[in-house]
């Protein structure tokens, strides 16, 4: 039996004993709740709260956060606890993940440097101030990632195993926040699989990983699944995706005014206009970059789409049937919107209209004056919108990339750079089909992946003489 590979550049006096987490979270979770104190709001953050005062879920809103948040708003009213919760989630899986991902630099240069280092980088730390989903599934993700390096480090089955089952739950609620985080979390989960078997050849070992991977990826999704159909009304959430494909297709055309009819002859309650007046309409106000202007609301009574995508009982059925129909008749312009959409994703469109999508970098709801001198302080040290280019998610998403790409060519040294860039560029294919808007929350875990893996080229530049480890 062959033994477990041994990992030099991180290994410690006891390898398969779990570090003890350094208090320097403390001081993340802390900058963080005093930088965004009570909680940046968004059209989201307040649906949800809704939700946790009513008990009255729909499956627009992961029924958890609103459970979590209705015993958190009955403590105290809003969001602070909220924020503070998220923040001490995303700061001790931040700790953890440099003791188990980067000990030669904590021992080097002491956790109360190396973790606010790590933690405090805006691009990866700035989301922690808004209430949202997407902040606490990125929080498990990076929760299941510390421990796929205590898998790797762990030199012995129980250490392993228990490891295993914190990855496993940690992927389990980050799947319960997002439906998507499927496309994340395989990876992750494979990694798990793969240091569970120590003993196979590295290119069997890495193939039955990856299967196993998905598998449970897909298994943890369909349970999800069940369980908020028994708790939450359906709001058919990909409605408003499909209807930014539809008027994407129709704009991306030869033929915009035939690829109109087209949506319309298949589902007439699209729009409550003429067909020439329903495509001007999506050729006036279509943007790659965000579905919202073409979707009827109350605020926007004369967007094209008839179909207020915010009603429960809107005709979901209508919208998927010309979508159909549309991807069938225009293929090309399907993937034209959808890489245009993509693009804008990444930061390749308009910088500054980026920005303001983020959330985070808009002024409009995080005031760099903030509430009082310090928070002020903090807002223009950490929350910049000149500073959107550090934000780019196509840079952090080639990182990945590269560093999967490593990994792959070297998987007996490097393996975890391997699960690492799969799920990365797991979320990035997803959302090269699913996103309807350049919001940066989408693309936050890819940025932490791209964070990670930086700091991993640096530990090996800061202990060049060191042998090579699987991470």
């Amino acid at each position: 039996m062959s033994q477990p590979t041994k990992l030099s550049v991180h290994a410690d006096k006891h390898p398969s004993r779990p570090a003890r987490l350094p208090l320097a979270w403390v001081i993340v979770a802390a900058v963080i709740v005093a930088t965004f104190y009570p909680g940046i709001m968004s059209n989201d953050s307040i649906a949800s709260l809704e939700q946790a005062r009513t008990l009255e879920f729909t499956s627009w809103h992961p029924p958890i956060m609103a459970i979590i948040w209705s015993v958190l708003d009955r403590i105290v009213e809003g969001p602070v606890l909220m924020l503070a919760v998220q923040a001490a989630l995303y700061a001790i899986a931040a700790a953890k993940l440099c003791t188990e991902a980067f000990p030669g630099l904590v021992r080097k240069f002491t956790p109360w440097l190396v973790i606010p280092l790590f933690s405090l980088f805006p691009p990866v730390m700035t989301l922690n101030g808004m209430i949202w989903k997407d902040v606490w599934m990125s929080a498990l993700l990076l929760l299941a990632l510390a421990y796929l390096f205590r898998m790797a480090r762990a030199d012995s089955s129980k250490s392993r195993l228990h490891a295993f089952f914190v990855v496993l739950t940690g992927c389990l609620f980050a799947t319960a926040f997002r439906h998507n985080a499927v496309a994340a979390t395989a990876g992750l989960l494979a990694g798990a699989f793969y240091f569970m078997w120590p003993d196979l050849r590295p290119w069997l070992r890495l193939l039955r990983a990856c299967v196993c991977g998905v598998l449970l990826a897909i298994g943890l999704m369909l349970l999800v699944s069940t369980l908020v159909r028994l708790v939450a009304q359906p709001a058919h959430v990909t409605t408003p995706i499909l209807m930014h494909d539809i008027a994407g297709m129709i704009v991306n055309s030869k033929e915009p005014w035939r690829a109109a009819r087209v949506a319309l002859a298949v589902s007439p309650a699209l729009s409550d206009t003429s067909p020439h007046e329903f495509t001007q309409a999506i050729k006036r106000r279509y943007t790659p970059a965000a579905a919202g202007q073409i979707l009827r609301t109350s605020r926007r009574p004369d967007a094209p789409f008839a179909i207020n995508v915010y009603r429960l009982d809107h005709d979901a059925d209508a919208v998927k049937q010309a979508w159909l129909a549309l991807i069938k008749e225009e293929p090309a312009a399907y993937l034209t919107h959808r890489a245009k959409a993509f693009a804008c994703l990444l930061q390749l469109c308009d910088r500054r209209e980026w920005a303001q999508h983020s959330y985070i970098l808009n002024p409009r709801y995080v005031a760099p004056e903030g509430n009082g001198p310090m928070q002020g302080t903090l807002r223009t040290l950490l929350v910049r919108p000149g500073t959107a280019w550090m934000y780019s998610p196509a840079f952090w998403l080639a990182l990945v990339l590269a560093g999967g790409a490593y990994g792959l060519a070297r998987p007996r040294e490097r393996p975890l750079l391997v699960f690492m860039g799969l799920s990365g560029l797991g979320l990035a294919v997803s959302l090269f089909f699913t996103s309807p808007i350049e919001s940066y929350r989408y693309m936050h875990w890819v940025v932490v992946m791209g964070w990670t893996m930086a700091w991993l080229l640096l530990g090996r530049l800061l202990q060049p003489n060191q042998a090579a480890s699987p991470d």
